[in-house]
This record gives structure tokens, sequence and C-alpha cells, in this order.
């Protein structure tokens, strides 16, 4: 688009609106008093001490403060960001081996006709493993698997992207075994880790089954008519948004090489080793990306290349995935503005006034959505635990709501919103992969998450009637 000339009204993209809720951010810091909780650490775990919110000086965060949080927030996530590029440039000389599309042609054949299945087994095992914590960081290191497989069975970016991410998030944010947030909160609340499993189980049962509905629905939109596709824009071909002619295209015949082969096998070795290193030694982005930078070295070297041609190859990979690398780094920014200027805290203790003026029920229900709107300023799952439930569980405990339903009450509350705040790296890193617009995006899921909002409400009401403790279960 040249310079000056005007065009069609149009949505803001994901840079502009992040830039937007950051200057929102630092007004904010001017309007909320700054306050903070006194904390002590037990354990390992930052508790904030009920009763101690107190006032502090002002931190206003001005125009020259925005763009220095912009840089920090860019340093604050640098492993992440690193994770994305590396991840990026292994799934990219993959794909220029043309492996990973032979492989999926082979998948899509077997496949065929039978998508709705495939589908249902991706995401069954994402939903298991985002429940119990394991794919956390490793959530956006498979979508870029799953786009790849959605076009090797002829569909567009959307449909890869959903069906891992719906899938680890529709039992991450009913997690049942997932330390990271629900452990911590029961820690906090005292009561035994993990209790109340079998309820959690339901949960996730249930929200598996509405999240993959809610991805076959698209999927059933996008066969009958591709141009349904959220990746499409006027005047495109369908070989620019769709996969093999929308799953039409001959498929079959595609053979492996031995160093494709071989290739693959690396690169499985190489996510295997990620999840049991997330599973078993608390592996971070840090210890991911140098898994997949030796996962590229290998690549490289199967296929003779030379060192000048695997580097060459690197920075390619990462060139395609630097909007998804920067989008983490600008969303991190808003968090930032609001600990800098410390409001966080006086958010927390103005949100957790009115619970003290309903009834058990109604105080349970006003739980989740209080965290539903601190999740929006503490995106991350243990930070809001370790920052809200020290002050949820005195509050439930005054007013008969057990601890076991305001342990739910905020996981219900953290977890719905993390697939629509553009803090959420996986989200806007995964949407980057897939080359979606946050505009498009959005319009498509609200309706999803407003009706699991509205269901954790109703289950969290029947939660609280019958006096869930979780302890018996």
């Amino acid at each position: 688009m040249a310079i000056g000339n005007k065009t069609k009204r149009e949505f803001p993209n994901v840079y502009v609106i992040l830039f937007v809720i950051c200057v929102f951010a630092a007004l904010l810091t001017w309007i909320i008093p700054a306050g903070a909780f006194d904390r002590v650490v037990k354990n390992g775990v930052s508790s904030v001490v009920p009763g101690s919110f107190h006032f502090i000086e002002q931190h206003q965060q001005g125009f020259w403060a925005i763009f220095m949080a912009i840089v920090a927030g860019f340093k604050a996530q640098a492993s992440l960001i690193i994770m994305v590029l590396f991840v990026g440039a292994a799934v990219y000389y993959l794909q220029e081996t043309k492996a990973l599309d032979a492989a999926f042609r082979q998948l899509a054949n077997s496949v065929k006709g039978h998508e709705e299945i495939a589908i249902f087994f991706i995401m069954l095992v994402m939903s298991i493993g985002g429940a119990t914590g394991v794919f956390g960081n490793v959530t956006l290191v498979l979508i870029p698997i799953g786009v790849a497989l959605s076009a090797a069975m002829g569909f567009d970016p959307t449909l890869g992207f959903a069906m891992i991410f719906f899938g680890s998030f529709s039992g991450f944010n009913v997690g049942w075994a997932n330390f990271a947030t629900i452990g911590i909160a029961q820690t906090v609340a005292e009561i035994p880790l993990f209790s109340g499993i079998g309820v959690r189980l339901l949960l996730n049962v249930c929200n598996f089954l509405l999240s993959y509905f809610f991805v076959w629905a698209y999927f059933k939109k996008i066969r009958k008519d591709p141009k349904n596709s959220l990746n499409y824009r006027e005047g495109m071909e369908l070989s620019e948004y769709m996969g093999n002619g929308n799953g039409n295209a001959n498929i079959e015949g595609a053979k492996l090489s031995k160093p494709q082969t071989f290739a693959l096998l690396v690169s499985a070795f190489g996510i295997l080793c990620v999840v049991v290193g997330a599973l078993k030694f608390s592996w971070k982005a840090d210890q991911i990306s140098a898994t997949f930078l030796i996962v590229i070295l290998v690549i490289g070297l199967l296929f003779k290349a030379s060192l000048n041609d695997i580097v060459s190859m690197f920075l390619k990979g990462c060139q395609s995935v630097i909007p998804a690398a920067f989008i983490i780094g600008f969303a991190n920014a808003i968090s930032l503005l609001m600990k800098n200027g410390q409001i966080l805290d006086t958010i927390v203790y103005y949100l957790s006034i009115p619970i003290n003026l309903f009834g058990p029920v109604l105080g349970a229900n006003f739980m989740v959505l209080a965290n539903v709107f601190i999740n929006f300023f503490i995106s991350s799952g243990s930070g809001q635990a370790t920052a809200v439930m020290p002050i949820m569980v005195p509050i439930a405990d005054l007013t008969g709501i057990t601890r076991q339903v305001a342990v739910q009450a905020f996981q219900f509350g953290d977890g719905f919103t993390n697939c629509i705040l553009p803090t959420v790296g996986s989200l806007m890193g995964g949407l980057g992969f897939a080359k979606l617009e946050y505009g498009k995006y959005l319009k498509w899921v609200w309706p999803l998450i407003l009706i699991q909002i509205l269901l954790s409400l109703v289950a969290i009401t029947i939660l609280q009637s019958v006096g869930w403790t979780g302890v018996a279960l």
C-alpha cells in the first residue's frame, strides 16, 4: 500500500491493538491508586498476606514508559521469542526437505473421508496433555505441525491451529493435574493436592466435547465452501489458503526417501524429548529452543548440507515466524506497565470486596467473574493463583464458600479467557503460525468462550449448592 493512499476501513492488526492496550494500561496507572500486599514465601510459593493491602506512592507510566515497556517486554519474553524462532526454523527446514509434505500426504490419504476421526483423536491427545500440564510451551511448538497436517488433508491453516490449540486448552482450562495452576491454587488454599479430580475429569470431558464440536463445525463449513475459511481474502486462489485443493487432489503415491524418513524420526525424537523434558524435568523455553537447534543441525547433516547452507536455511526459517515472535514481545508490555505502575494488587483488592456482600452461591459466581477480569491483567495462571488465592480463601471461609469451590472459581476465571487474550503468548504466536488475523479470530471464537463461561457459572452454582469439598472423591 502506498503511503498516503486512502483505503477502506479495516480491523486494526494485532500490533495496533496491542499498542492501544499498552496506552490504556499506562493511562490506568494515572487513574487507579498504586497499592501493594505484603507477601511471604513458603515452600517456594510467594503468597499474599490477607489484610495487608496498603496504598503506596503512585508510579504513573508516561509516554516514554510505554515504549520502554515494549522494549522490556521483548527482553522479559526473550526465551519464548527465541523458542518461536527456533521451532519455526526447524519446521521450515523440515518442510523444505519435503519430508513433512510426503508424510502428511500419506497420513491424509489414510484418513481420507474420515477427517473428523483424525481431528477427534488429535484433539483428545492434546486435551489430556493440557489437563496434566505437559502441553504448556509445547502447544506452541506443535501448532506448526498441526498447520502442516491440515494442509496435507486439504484444509486451511486455521483448522490446523484449532486442532492443536483448542485441543490443548480444552484440558488446560479445567486441568485436573496441572501443578502450575490447580496445584498452586490448592497448595495456597491448603487442601489436598489434586483433590476433586473426579469432578474435574468430568468437566474436562464436557469441555473437550464442546471444543471438538466447535472445531468440527468449522471443518464442515470450509469443506462445504472453502471461501468460508478464515484465511480467505477476496481474490485469493484456492491454493493460497487451502492445502491440496480442499482435499480433492490426488495425494496418493507420496513416498519418503531414507533421508526424509530419518529427518522425520529426528524431529519426532526432538518433540518426544521436549514432552518428556517438560513432564519429568520441568523443561522450559530455553531447553526446547536448544533441542530444536540440534534438530536443525542433524537434519542438515542428514541431507549432506554444508554448514553455510544450514545457517542460511535457519535464518530463512526464523524470518518466516518473525511476526509470531514479535507479537509475544508486544503483548508482554501490557502486564509490565501494570506491574511497573503498581496497580495490579489494587485491582485484585477492590475486586475482592464485593464478594463479601453476596451469599455463598452468588459469591462463588462473582469469584469466577472476578477472576475472568483479573486474567486480563495477570494472564499467567501461576501468577494469578499466587495473587488471588490468598485473598479468595479467607473470603470463602467467611462467606461459607468451600475452599475447593474457590479454587475452581479461580480455575474457571483464569482458563477460558486464555483463548481470547492478546497477552497469551501461545495464542498470539499460534495465530502468527496460522496466518490468522486476530480480529477475524475474535469474531469467530467469542460464542465458544461465552458458552464456556456461562456453563462454568452453572457448574459453580451446582458445586457450591451441594457443598463440594472434593476430598471424598
